[in-house]
């Protein structure tokens, strides 16, 4: 089990996503979670969490803001702690 101070952060792991990737970023406790069409996109506000996974999800991108597909696409999906 990784203890939560090993654990990196969003803003060192942000540098080495996929440039044109689809991103959700979840949050773990909640649930709640945010779409974005590209790393870029995702706010700064996210940068100092801790990260509890990362894996690959679908989602409908149909929000406001976000991708319009109408379709479910692929996605990397950020757990934050």
């Amino acid at each position: 089990m990784i203890e939560d101070k090993d654990r990196p952060i969003f803003g060192i792991l942000r540098e080495m996503i996929d440039r044109t990737a689809k991103i959700q970023v979840c949050d773990h406790k909640t649930g709640y979670y945010e779409d974005f069409k590209c790393i870029e996109d995702v706010t700064h506000d996210y940068d100092n969490r801790s990260v509890f996974g990362i894996g690959l999800v679908t989602s409908e991108y149909s929000g406001s803001g976000a991708l319009n597909t109408g379709r479910y696409a692929y996605a990397i999906e950020v757990r934050l702690l």
